[in-house]
Order: C-alpha cells, then sequence, then structure tokens
C-alpha cells in the first residue's frame, strides 16, 4: 500500500488512528478489527450519532433509520453525507416537487432517494471532493461524484403516452413497461472554487448556469449551497447544505419532462428503444421476490456510450446514431484521461417557440415546405439537427466560450448568452435551453435542396456514399450546383462503355427497398444518339458510388454562374457552358455541346453558400479525346500527322494504367488545357521553310544522331502547341500568359522572360470575340504570331483524355456481353479536359 496516497485520501481520523496505532495492525495476522470493542475517547462520534446528538437534524436520523442505514452509519467506515437542518427540511415539506407536506407521507422510495443521493461511498473534505484520480491524481477538476443511490431505486413503469413515440415501443403501449432509465451510476454534480477557477467559470457564468450567484470561496451542489462543511466523523464527513438535495435526472428525461422542449425532447426520443436486460432482471428480484414483470433499459442511439444495435439485433445505420447518449446518467467526454468526474455533457435546447419560429418562419421554412411539419421530417435529418445542438463536454460549452464555439465538424455555432431563457444542470450535463434553433450547416447550405428534395435522391445517396456533403456544407466559399431530377436522370452515358463494342446509356435510380441506387442499362447508338431497350441492372454500389461521384464532381462550379461569362471550370476539371441567368439558365456539358442537348433549369435554390439549381437532365461531359478530334477534322490532318509519328509514346499513349476511350495526350496530368492546332496550309508552310522537319525527311536520315535531333526539334514544336489553362472565346475579354508544356534548354532571353528549365509560355489575348496568340520568342514574328480562326467553327471544341484502371477492350460490355473482366470493375482514376482551337499560323519559341 501507497502510505502517501493513505494519508493524502483517506480521512483525519483514520490517519490518527495508524499514527498511534504505530502501523502494526497493517501487518497483524487477526481478522477482527483493533479497535472492535473500543474506540479512543479523542476520535469523536460516528455520522448517525453526530446527527443525532446535534438535535438539529432529527428528519435525516429518521431518514437513516427508516432506510436501514442505522448500522451503516453509526460504525467506523468511510462515506461523505450532505444534509440539511430541520428548519431547512421543514421548509421543503411546505414546498416541494412531490407534493408531501409531511414526513410521514414520505414513501420508502423517496425517503431512499433523499438519504442516498445525498451520499457518497468514500470520505471527502471539500478540497479533496474537487481531485480524483484517473491515470494519477487530477488536482482541482473534478465536478461530479457518484452517489449511493442505486438505479433499482428508481424503477419506473410507464404506459401508453409516457412512452417514446417510435415504433421500438409500439407493443408496450398498451401493457406498459418496466424501465430502467439508465443502468450507469447516479451522479451529483459540485462547483467547487478551485474546479471553477480551472474551468474558467465566472460568477456570472456560474449564476446563468445554476441560476444563482456565488461568492468566492463558495461551494455548491447543483444549486444548494454548502453552509457547514468538514464536519469530523470516525465514519467520514458530513456537509450541511441550505436546502434538500433531490436526485436530479438525466438530460433526456429533463427535456422529456420540461413543458417548453415537447418538440425537441420528441425528435430526441425517436432515437432510443428498451433493451431487456437479463442481468439487473436478477438482481431485482432477489431484493422484489414480489416483481413477476420483466425490466427493460431504455438506451439511447449513439457513438459513444449508446446502443449501436436494435432490440431485434440489427446494426442501426451510423447517420442515425447521437454523439452520446443523453439518458446515460454517468456519460462523460471519452477523450484521453477523462473521467465522469472531469467532465459531462451539454444540450442546447431550442423552446417548443423558438422551434416553431424557425419551421414556420425562418430559415426551416424549406422543411417545411417539404414535410409540413417535424413528426413527418424523417430520422436521418432530424439526426442532424439533433448532433449540431449536442455538446459532448459541458466544460467546452460554458458562456465564456460562446464566441468560439463550433461543432463536431468544426462549423460556427453562433451562439450568445441572450439566447439563454432557462438552464438546467442535470446530473450528466446541462440543458441550456435557447430562443434559438441552431440548424446544422446542411440544412442551409446547397446540400439542402438535395438532403430534401423528393426528386433529388439518387445524387443525395452519391452524396451521402462518397462523404461529400462536408464539401457541399463549406460556408467559406461560394458554389453553384446543378442537380440533376430523379425523374430526368436517364441518359448518362459511360466513357468506358463508349470505348467497347456495344455503348449503352445507364438510368440511376433510388431503390426504394433497399435504400439504394440501381442503375439500368440501356442501348444506344452512338450515331443517332437514340436510346433503346433495356439491357441489364447494375446493382454495383461501388461502380454506381465512383461514377455518381465523377458526375458529382462535374455538376458544381466554384463561385457564380450567372456572371455573363459563357465558361466555367467545374469542380472536377470540366468545363460547363451556361448561359442566361435564374430560371431561364441553359447549361450544356461538353457532350451536350457536341449533340446539341441542353439542361434546363427547374427550381433555383439561393442557399447561403451559393445556388442550388435543379435542372432536368445529366450535364454529359466530353467524350471525345483531343486524339479523336484531330483525327475526325480534315482541317487538323496535317498536325495530327506530326503527333502520330512520334515513335513509342513520346506525345500519344495508349497502354493499361493509362488507358482512355483511346489515344490521350501523354504529358496532360489531370488539369484543363488548350489545343493550338495551325492549319494544314500553315504546317505544310513550315516544312517547306525548314522551320520544322516533315516525318519522311526525318525518316530518309540515315545518321542515327541527326534523327534524334530533328525528332527532338519537331516535338519541342509540337509540344508548344499545348497550353496550361484552357482558355475560351466567351464574350469576355482576355490578356493572360499561359505555360506551355516545351522546357525552355537555354539562357536565352526570351519575350517573357522564361528562366532555363522552366516552359516557354505563350501569351493570349482578346476581346472576347477572338483570340490572338504571342510567343516566347524575342524575333518579330512572335508578337501576334497568330489567331484563332472562328469563321469555320473550329474553336471551342471540348475534349477530355480519360485515364481508367484499365482498356475498355478488357472489360465485357456494359450489358454483361462479351469476355474479360465484369464492367462494374471499371474505374474512371481521372481526367484531363483540353479545348481545341484552329489558328492561323504555327507557334514558334526559338
Amino acid at each position: 500500500m501507497n502510505i502517501q496516497y493513505w494519508i493524502r485520501n483517506v480521512h483525519k481520523p483514520l490517519i490518527m488512528i495508524l499514527l498511534i496505532a504505530g502501523l502494526s495492525w497493517l501487518y497483524s495476522c487477526r481478522d477482527e478489527y483493533y479497535y472492535d470493542d473500543e474506540e479512543p475517547e479523542w476520535l469523536g462520534e460516528s455520522i448517525y450519532d453526530y446527527l443525532k446528538q446535534e438535535g438539529v437534524y432529527t428528519y435525516y436520523v429518521r431518514l437513516i433509520d427508516d432506510t436501514e442505514y442505522t448500522a451503516t452509519l453509526a460504525k467506523t467506515g468511510s462515506k461523505t453525507l450532505f444534509v440539511v437542518k430541520d428548519e431547512d427540511f421543514e421548509a421543503f415539506l411546505r414546498d416541494n416537487p412531490w407534493g408531501v407536506s409531511s414526513y410521514e407521507e414520505l414513501s420508502q422510495t423517496q425517503k431512499n432517494l433523499i438519504l442516498k443521493y445525498g451520499m457518497i461511498d468514500n470520505a471527502y473534505l471539500m478540497e479533496t471532493l474537487a481531485n480524483y484520480n484517473a491515470g494519477g491524481l487530477q488536482k482541482g477538476t473534478a465536478i461530479r461524484r457518484s452517489t449511493s443511490l442505486s438505479v433499482y431505486d428508481s424503477v419506473a413503469y410507464e404506459v401508453g403516452s409516457e412512452l417514446p413515440d417510435n415504433p421500438h415501443w409500439k407493443r408496450f403501449e398498451e401493457k406498459g413497461i418496466h424501465i430502467l432509465k439508465d443502468e450507469s451510476d447516479i451522479p451529483l454534480v459540485h462547483f467547487l472554487e478551485k474546479p471553477l477557477l480551472n474551468a474558467g467559470i465566472s460568477d456570472s457564468d456560474f449564476e446563468l448556469i445554476t441560476g444563482v450567484a456565488r461568492e468566492p470561496g463558495d461551494a455548491h451542489i447543483f444549486n444548494h449551497k454548502i453552509i457547514e462543511k468538514d464536519i469530523t466523523c470516525k465514519n467520514g464527513y458530513v456537509h450541511v447544505l441550505d436546502k434538500v438535495l433531490l436526485p436530479r435526472i438525466n438530460l433526456a428525461q429533463h427535456l422529456r419532462d420540461y413543458e417548453e422542449t415537447s418538440i425537441f425532447s420528441g425528435l430526441l426520443e425517436r432515437f432510443c428503444a428498451p433493451y431487456y436486460a437479463e442481468t439487473y432482471n436478477t438482481e431485482y428480484k432477489q431484493f422484489r421476490p414480489n416483481f413477476t414483470d420483466s425490466l427493460f433499459v431504455k438506451s439511447y442511439f449513439a457513438t459513444v456510450f449508446g446502443a449501436r444495435v436494435y432490440p431485434n439485433g440489427e446494426f442501426i445505420n451510423t447517420e442515425l446514431l447521437l454523439p452520446y447518449d443523453p439518458g446515460m446518467n454517468s456519460f462523460y467526454p471519452g477523450n484521453q484521461g477523462a473521467a465522469l468526474q472531469s467532465d459531462m455533457a451539454a444540450i442546447l435546447a431550442p423552446t417548443d417557440a423558438a422551434m416553431n419560429e424557425y419551421f414556420n418562419n425562418g430559415a426551416g421554412l424549406i422543411l417545411k415546405e417539404r414535410y409540413g411539419s417535424w413528426d413527418n421530417v424523417p430520422d436521418d435529418i432530424i439526426a442532424l439537427l439533433l448532433k449540431r445542438h449536442m455538446r459532448e463536454s459541458f466544460l467546452s460549452t460554458i458562456p465564456v466560450h460562446f464566441s468560439k464555439m463550433n461543432d463536431s465538424e468544426n462549423s460556427r455555432i453562433y451562439i450568445t448568452v441572450a439566447d439563454i431563457v432557462d438552464t438546467y444542470v442535470a446530473n450528466n450535463g446541462v440543458a441550456y435551453h435557447t430562443n434559438q434553433v441552431y440548424p446544422p450547416d446542411d440544412y442551409v447550405s446547397i446540400y439542402a435542396p438535395v438532403l430534401f428534395g423528393e426528386k433529388a435522391k439518387v445524387f443525395n445517396w452519391a452524396i451521402r456514399q462518397n462523404d461529400f456533403r462536408f464539401y457541399l456544407n463549406s460556408l467559406v466559399s461560394t458554389y453553384s450546383f446543378f442537380v440533376p431530377s430523379d425523374d430526368f436522370f436517364d441518359t448518362y452515358i459511360d466513357p468506358i462503355a463508349y470505348g467497347q463494342d456495344v455503348p449503352g446509356v445507364i438510368k440511376f435510380w433510388y431503390n426504394e427497398d433497399d435504400a439504394t441506387v440501381n442503375g439500368t442499362v440501356y442501348a444506344y447508338d452512338i450515331e443517332t444518339g437514340e436510346v433503346g431497350d433495356s439491357l441489364a441492372v447494375i446493382e454495383s454500389a461501388s461502380f454506381l458510388s465512383d461514377r455518381l461521384l465523377r458526375l458529382l464532381d462535374s455538376h458544381i462550379v466554384i463561385g457564380d454562374v450567372e456572371t455573363g461569362q459563357k465558361f466555367y471550370a467545374t469542380k472536377g476539371g470540366n468545363v460547363l457552358k451556361i448561359e442566361g441567368s435564374g430560371l431561364s439558365l441553359k447549361v450544356k456539358g461538353g457532350h451536350d455541346i457536341e449533340t446539341g442537348n441542353v439542361a434546363n433549369v427547374q427550381t433555383v435554390y439561393n442557399q447561403e453558400n451559393g445556388n442550388t439549381y435543379l435542372i432536368d437532365k445529366p450535364l454529359q461531359s466530353p467524350l471525345q479525346s483531343v486524339y479523336k478530334v484531330l483525327s475526325e477534322t480534315p482541317e487538323f490532318s496535317e498536325f495530327r500527322k506530326l503527333l502520330e509519328g512520334f515513335p513509342g509514346t513520346n506525345v500519344l499513349i495508349k497502354q493499361s494504367g493509362r488507358s482512355g476511350i483511346d489515344f490521350n495526350i501523354k504529358f496532360f496530368n489531370t488539369f484543363n488545357y488548350t489545343v493550338y492546332v495551325p492549319t494544314n496550309e500553315a504546317i505544310e508552310k513550315a516544312i517547306r521553310d525548314g522551320l520544322i522537319p516533315s516525318w519522311e525527311q526525318i525518316n530518309e536520315t540515315t545518321e542515327p544522331s541527326v534523327q534524334e535531333q530533328m525528332i527532338e526539334k519537331l516535338e519541342r514544336f509540337v509540344r508548344y502547341h499545348f497550353q496550361d489553362n484552357s482558355v475560351f472565346i466567351s464574350g469576355q475579354s482576355v490578356d493572360a500568359v499561359y505555360q506551355s508544356a516545351t522546357i525552355k534548354l537555354d539562357d536565352e532571353e526570351t519575350r517573357f522572360r522564361t528562366y532555363k528549365n522552366k516552359y516557354h509560355k505563350i501569351g493570349v489575348a482578346g476581346d472576347g470575340n477572338g483570340l490572338t496568340i504571342t510567343t516566347d520568342s524575342n524575333e518579330d514574328y512572335g508578337l501576334n504570331a497568330a489567331s484563332v480562326i472562328t469563321e469555320n467553327g473550329l474553336y471551342n471544341i471540348m475534349t477530355q483524355d480519360y485515364v481508367f484502371n484499365n482498356l475498355p477492350q478488357s472489360y465485357r460490355n456494359i450489358d454483361d456481353t462479351g469476355t474479360g473482366n465484369a464492367f462494374t470493375g471499371s474505374q474512371i482514376y481521372s481526367f484531363s479536359t483540353a479545348v481545341v482551337h484552329q489558328i492561323d499560323n504555327i507557334l514558334r519559341f526559338e
């Protein structure tokens, strides 16, 4: 035994016994206590004897006798007891929540509650009550302590409307149920000088929390002031309160009982169930032999100290788990070094008036429009609201922290002291009753119309599957979010299927039975764009999630899209063509532009971080690569020949791990680019003038070193026509300098002062109706070297080079025909977007 620990923690009378006995009894072989028959005269009385002899604690003496605690409190031991004097007990009898007016009217249960809730099974001076052990002695930080009250002292019988209104309780509505509101220890909360100082709880904060004022040095149990402390007895300590201490209920029960939080409590009660407790049944029947019913424990669905399975054994969806069990008496935050004594929970509990105002007239009107009443709002949506208002740490929720308080997702909660209309200190936390509702970001962001939308279940599923809501809920940026209605989600052309023998389109639809998304495959004619019969149904969640994530990325624009600009980059790197405003907005993806399709806006929602637009079709990204555009456009044929002539994978690439629909540009790297394609005549003239070699000239060269130099020169020439950043002719003026794909190899000064081993630059200028390109060359020909040709329509051609996890031909077709791996195993790793313009001259950097 550690003697120093013993001296620090055991009350003084026992220390004196040890000193007089010379510690010899610790090493004695005798079983009997040394002072079985007599005690030193200086030791003082037992707790029971002290109370009896003082003559002003007669009610507590009667409580001890009536609850059969006389022997316990009359002998040596280790107890702490909180009592009141007779005059204060009589004041209690004149005014109490139980409605009793005399001691004789107290039931045996009520007597047990008063005595045991004021008793701790260890001896504590007021100073040591502030300490606790958890990985070592923690000084001056304790705010709670377990009491002697047993969970069996308050077994409840509830029936009918007394039960929570959710399906798990329905079978007990008529016959009723005996329940333990919780099976954990029932603590009391003490506010002592050192813990208050260490937690930063000011006197004004304390008054707001408890409803009573304090002065320096005061100590309270809840809001009961300790008026006499540290009365030393041989078996513990007595502390005198100014009011009778009745057991405090937990947060969940308080909200259920409090008249002004019935709406919020009703929402909270959806997330609990009765669980049969065999162990507690057995124990309870041992001292209640006449009890023949079954005993259940009420538990809330929660990630911390809560239920994670339903009573039938099914796992609870994590979206329906609360941060903690608000009905758990002994709850404490699960952080390192925590213990029951160290902290407790807090709840921001809006009053019914606040909930109604928010729902009927405030920002929650969108909820009312969608669901009609709080009762109709689905559980997963209600869970988001509850989580926002449930705080795992009381100490981080004291008023001094209101100005910088964030929720569990690090989003600010804008609460002020003026919002607090009432408080209650429960046995497991503090309830702040507020005149405001603090909606989660999900309710106010661009995600809200999807979360609440009856016709946006496909995108909502994809958002949840990919944890995408955190991005959409960011309130520090502005977004434009295009959401295809479920009714029109039927023409998604899969890029991998587009490169196969049997192309097909996928109709994404929400399967209500399984609460998931499925995809029906339909035949698709690439030439005519016609959709045929259904071919198969895809149920692979991973495949569908992957494809829908790509769609999400291509349907979000960072910023406003109603600025008059025509082309906007999406989060994922696609480019959309957008014209008009509001409900007149017309939106096109790259493939939509090619095929003449358009997405029309049906509804616009103005949210805190941007606009959500419901549209009548998914936006289809480009399905043509740069190579395909060059191959199928005769006016680009000479430039294509230059690219095709390179050996190996210098420029064009098509191989496993880097495969696309056809050939990819090797130096594209998940970004957006511009490709300037000189006319056939300009290429031919450059060859005639000896500015670049043709492949015929290169192949006719017999000297390897010379041939290698010629290839390098041609490659550097070709790469200079590829520019980082997509630049469109969009009605908006432009005057900027961008990087090319050609590295500078010398120290010669250039027009744009490009350093050696950096990429040569390209200057682009235009008034919105055309583009003029200036090269990095200091020669005269570098200034306004070329212009984009707009007369023939060969500009603003949108392309996309995909990178798949394997060649499209290595998979079975989308309708599951053919040979190879399952189509659902295919993945789109990444893509690069490029816009192609034809220019009237070549670009030279030399």
